[in-house]
C-alpha cells in the first residue's frame, strides 16, 4: 500500500513538482513520498538537486545514450558530456582528455577536444600531446643526425652466422628511434583501438601460412573478409603476455604485464603498429648507428665492456651468470642503453628491422650485402639502404625451413646464450615468437 503524503506551496502548480525522496518500510511495504517547489539546491530539504527547467526537487537520474532526457536538464543526448574517453579509444591526433559524445542515440564515440597534453607519455599507445604521433617528444624517442660511411657487416666468419661479409660502408639520413621497445600496454592500446574502429579481429589459424613446411597455431588476425594480416602469435596455453578480449576492450592475462616489451607480434602486426603510431619500423643499417654510436667504436650500446645481466637481459652472462630467463620492464637495466639514452637494443626481445633479409638458403652467403661494390653504397642508397626487395628460404637443418621469405631480427633475447651482437633471428613476415618484438622508427629513408 502506497500513501502519499503530499505538501503544496499556496500558489504552486502541481505539474511544477515531483518525486524526491522514497522512504521503503519494510514492516508494510509503504512508501512516503514527499514533493517540494524549488528554485535552486538549497530548497530541496534532503540534498537532492532542483530541476533547473521545472522547479522540482529530484534524485539525479542517470544520462544514457538513448534518445532519452533522463536527466530533465533540457540537454539532448547529443550535446551532453559523457565522460573521458577509455584509453583504447583515443587514436593518433585525439586529444589526451577527448570526451565521449552520444551519436544517433545508440553509441558513444570520442570526440577530439581542442586542448593536448603538455607531453607525451611514452609507451601507453596514445597520442597525448594531439600531433598525430604516439611517444614521439624527446623523453621517447632519440633522435639521429644524418651520418656518413657506417660500417656494416663483417668479412669475419666468427662476427655472425656467415652471412654479413662483405663489410661496407652506408650513409644515413636523420632519423629517429623509439628510446623503449613496444609495451604490452600500447599494443594493447593499439588493438583495443582497431576495435572501435570497427575493424574484425579474430583467434585462428591463417588461411594461407607464407611458410608451409611448419605448422603456425592460433594467431590473432585483423580480418576483412577479403583479405587477413596476421597480427600476433596467440597459442593455445595461456601465458601473462596472451592478449585476451573482454568486452570491446583488449588486454593481457596478467594486468602487471603492461610494462614488459609485446612480443609474439608478426612482422605485420610491427609493421600495423608503427603506422598507426605515426612512424615505421627502423631499419638494419638504422639499428647499427644506434648499436655503434656517433664514432662507430662501440661493440655494445653501452659501449666495449662485456655483457652482464646488468647492462643486458640474456639468459647467462659473458662471466656465465644466469641472467633470470624472462623478459623485464621496457625501462629496466639503464646500465645497459647506450650512451644516447635507447634501452634494449641488446637484449630482452628481438626486435623485427624493416629489411627483408636474402641469403643463400644455408645462409652462407649474404646476396644483398654482395649486390653492390663496397664503395657504392652511398652513393645508390644516399638515405640509407632500405634492404633487399623480397626475402630467401632459409633451411633447417631437420628438415623445413625456418622462413620462405625471411625477414629478420635483430638485439639478442632473454633467452640468448651466444653473446655475439652480429647474430640475427629470420622469420617470415605473418609468424610471431616469444622472444620477438619491436621499437618504431621516424624519418630516414622514405619506406
Amino acid at each position: 500500500m502506497v500513501r502519499p503524503s503530499v505538501g503544496i506551496r499556496p500558489g504552486g502548480a502541481l505539474a511544477r513538482v515531483a518525486v524526491v525522496s522514497l522512504a521503503v518500510m519494510a514492516a508494510d511495504c509503504s512508501v512516503v513520498v514527499d514533493f517540494n517547489d524549488c528554485t535552486r539546491d538549497a530548497d530541496c530539504p534532503s540534498g537532492e538537486s532542483c530541476n533547473p527547467q521545472r522547479h522540482y526537487c529530484e534524485v539525479p537520474a542517470v544520462e544514457l545514450c538513448n534518445g532519452v532526457d533522463d536527466d530533465h536538464d533540457g540537454v539532448g543526448d547529443e550535446a551532453e558530456s559523457f565522460g573521458v574517453c577509455e584509453p583504447a579509444m583515443r587514436v593518433p591526433g585525439m586529444c589526451r582528455d577527448g570526451v565521449l559524445r552520444c551519436r544517433g542515440s545508440a553509441r558513444l564515440e570520442c570526440v577530439r577536444r581542442t586542448s593536448p597534453a603538455s607531453a607525451e607519455v611514452c609507451n601507453n599507445g596514445i597520442d597525448d600531446d594531439c600531433d598525430g604521433a604516439v611517444d614521439n617528444q624527446a623523453t621517447c624517442v632519440q633522435n639521429f643526425p644524418p651520418t656518413q660511411n657506417l660500417p656494416i657487416g663483417s668479412d669475419d666468419p666468427a662476427y655472425g652466422e656467415g652471412d654479413d661479409a662483405p663489410a661496407h660502408t652506408v650513409c644515413l639520413s636523420a632519423f629517429g628511434l623509439d628510446k623503449y621497445e613496444v609495451s604490452v600496454q600500447a599494443y594493447a592500446t593499439y588493438l583495443s583501438a582497431l576495435g572501435a574502429g570497427g575493424a574484425r579481429l579474430r583467434v585462428g589459424e591463417p588461411r594461407a601460412p607464407m611458410n608451409t613446411t611448419v605448422r603456425y597455431g592460433r594467431y590473432l588476425i585483423l580480418d576483412d573478409g577479403a583479405t587477413e594480416v596476421p597480427l600476433a602469435f596467440i597459442g593455445d596455453t595461456v601465458t601473462p603476455v596472451t592478449f585476451q578480449q573482454r568486452g570491446a576492450q583488449w588486454a593481457t592475462a596478467d594486468a602487471s604485464s603492461g610494462r614488459l616489451p609485446v612480443v609474439n607480434v608478426t612482422w605485420f602486426g610491427a609493421d600495423r603498429y608503427c603506422r598507426w603510431a605515426g612512424k615505421h619500423l627502423p631499419t638494419e643499417a638504422e639499428w647499427f648507428r644506434a648499436v655503434k654510436g656517433a664514432d662507430f667504436g662501440r661493440t655494445y650500446p653501452w659501449g666495449n665492456d662485456p655483457v652482464t645481466c646488468a647492462r643486458a637481459n640474456i639468459a647467462v652472462d659473458a662471466m656465465g651468470q644466469n641472467c633470470g630467463g624472462r623478459l623485464v620492464a621496457f625501462d629496466a637495466l639503464p646500465m645497459g642503453r647506450s650512451m644516447e639514452g635507447v634501452f634494449h637494443l641488446y637484449g630482452n626481445a628481438n626486435e623485427w628491422m624493416w629489411d627483408f633479409h636474402n641469403t643463400d638458403e644455408m645462409h652462407t652467403r649474404n646476396n644483398y650485402y654482395r649486390s653492390l661494390p663496397v664503395d657504392r653504397w652511398c652513393a645508390m642508397y644516399p638515405n640509407g639502404p632500405l634492404g633487399p626487395e623480397m626475402g630467401a628460404p632459409i633451411a633447417q637443418a631437420a628438415g623445413g625451413l625456418y622462413c620462405q621469405n625471411c625477414r629478420m631480427l635483430r638485439g639478442r633475447n632473454y633467452s640468448s646464450t651466444d653473446l655475439r651482437v652480429g647474430i640475427r633471428r629470420w622469420l617470415d613476415g605473418d609468424r610471431g615468437e616469444a622472444v620477438g618484438g619491436f621499437r618504431c622508427s621516424t624519418g630516414g629513408a622514405a619506406r
